[in-house]
């Protein structure tokens, strides 16, 4: 039998023993061929552009005049798409929106966001208002900040750590970046200098079913003019390869080819046995408004699928498209819906994985900044400053942390950049994350995070139960 047979067969059985006698893949104890996870998992979401997190979660209409519930509703009348009347403000709230509360506050979630409403009500969503990173309005900037986790970060600092690579550092493990080009999130530190990123603990999965290198005789064959070169090349690496310094950037790219082509094998293998679910492929064919979100959602499933292969510790993931200054309700509900919809991007994550893996894994969105609290003349919103952060797990003890319709906003709907208060740094939340991915790490992660700030009343030790 055939090397790469006997491993789709072992695959199957579970059949793999060392010659001591243990399992290889004790781990694969699920029917779906998901090994059970080891470890906790980090799943960062980025989304590109600034979300209006007010719109997702607008507060209860209030007929009176002059409450925080009758203003909002004014002054984001134009992006709802609705008249600035207050028989409009209430049908909208009444028809579209889930009403709920944290016990204290009555607020509304965008009724085709199901799923998230169905987490709500599990106790499974944290919202962290009043989150600030970005110092600024430039997008470019703020995500830079946001992606490193970095107060300090200026806007040409392109050579630091992003906050994803330092916890998959700190753990040994590694970061898959599951978009079309890694984003500096999942950068880690260098080892020599603190200035300077290293992609020793990154792996680029763009599409993870092309992930082995050609295997001549299969898909390509070994008189082509690809297999020539590609033989060649290998070749000249090997050759090379003693005659090259181990700092230099020329090993280490020889190094990820040699370790593309160790592991490249075992998760083609791993896949072939594994068949993709419907509802996930799904999500390539049309089931989403993007389907870039879908390929993502896919790469995510089968890094899940191929955990313990690829020594999986963060995933880091972007949707762009949220930069809503005109038409904003016909551009944010079709992503919205996207991300948290029935039958969508994370509901169907969420059917598929199994229990011990979805409690042993929390996903973590926001944007680069937030929108203004009032829309502006194209039936959109501006920059803003303040935003919140969706920390989103089975493990996570949900709730709104932070005042999330401060009062003292009402005297700033007539400024010229009306701002959401950035009360809480990021640093401070993504700190507490780390902590539970890897307890004590939120300090190695954020060395300056004893400066940073919270909110007034915000117990964030609370996030996870």
């Amino acid at each position: 039998m055939r090397r790469r047979e006997f491993i789709k067969s072992a695959l199957a059985t579970g059949a793999l023993y060392t010659s001591s006698g243990f399992p290889v893949l004790e781990r694969l104890a699920h029917a779906s061929g998901i090994p059970v996870l080891g470890n906790r998992v980090l799943v960062n979401i980025m989304l590109s552009g600034g979300p209006d997190f007010r719109y997702l979660f607008p507060p209860a209409f209030d007929s009176t005049p002059d409450s925080y519930g009758f203003r909002h509703w004014e002054a984001k009348a134009a992006v709802h798409s609705i008249e600035q009347t207050s028989t409009a403000y209430q049908l909208r709230w009444t028809n579209d929106y889930f009403h709920v509360s944290d016990g204290t506050t009555e607020f509304g979630i965008l009724a085709k966001c199901g799923w998230l409403k169905r987490m709500w009500d599990a106790g499974n969503v944290a919202i962290v208002s009043n989150a600030v990173g970005g110092t600024n309005r430039n997008h470019s900037h703020c995500r830079l900040i946001m992606n490193q986790g970095n107060l300090s970060t200026g806007a040409n600092d392109f050579g630091r750590s992003g906050w994803g690579g330092r916890l998959a550092s700190n753990m040994a493990g590694n970061v898959l970046a599951l978009t079309r080009t890694p984003k500096p999130f999942a950068y880690g530190p260098h080892p020599t200098d603190p200035g300077q990123h290293d992609n020793r603990n990154l792996i680029s999965a763009r599409n993870t079913r092309q992930f082995a290198l050609d295997r001549f005789g299969e898909s390509v064959s070994p008189y082509s003019q690809k297999a020539h070169i590609t033989r060649s090349l290998q070749n000249y690496y090997r050759a090379l390869k003693r005659e090259m310094s181990p700092d230099s950037v020329y090993h280490r790219f020889v190094e990820h080819e040699r370790a593309l082509r160790e592991f490249g094998e075992p998760v083609e293998d791993r896949l072939a046995v594994t068949p993709l679910p419907d509802s996930i492929h799904a999500l390539l064919g049309g089931d989403l408004s993007d389907p870039v979100l879908g390929q993502q959602v896919r790469n995510l499933y089968d890094s899940f699928v191929c955990s313990d292969i690829l020594s999986l510790r963060v995933a880091s993931l972007e949707l762009g498209g949220w930069d809503t200054h005109r038409t904003q309700r016909e551009v944010i509900e079709p992503k919205l819906e996207d991300l948290f919809g029935n039958g969508k991007a994370l509901d169907a994550l969420y059917q598929e994985l199994p229990v011990d893996v979805l409690d042993n894994t929390v996903f973590v969105l926001g944007g680069e900044f937030g929108r203004q609290l009032r829309a502006n003349g194209d039936n959109g919103t501006d920059h803003g400053r303040g935003t919140s952060i969706l920390i989103i797990g089975n493990s996570v003890r949900g709730g709104v942390y932070g005042d999330m319709f401060p009062v003292g906003e009402l005297a700033r709907l007539d400024d010229s950049s009306p701002d959401i208060s950035g009360l809480t740094t990021i640093d401070s939340i993504y700190g507490k994350i780390c902590d539970w991915v890897q307890p004590g790490s939120g300090g190695l992660v954020f060395p300056d995070r004893s400066l940073s700030m919270i909110e007034d009343g915000v117990d964030l030790d609370s996030l996870f139960a």
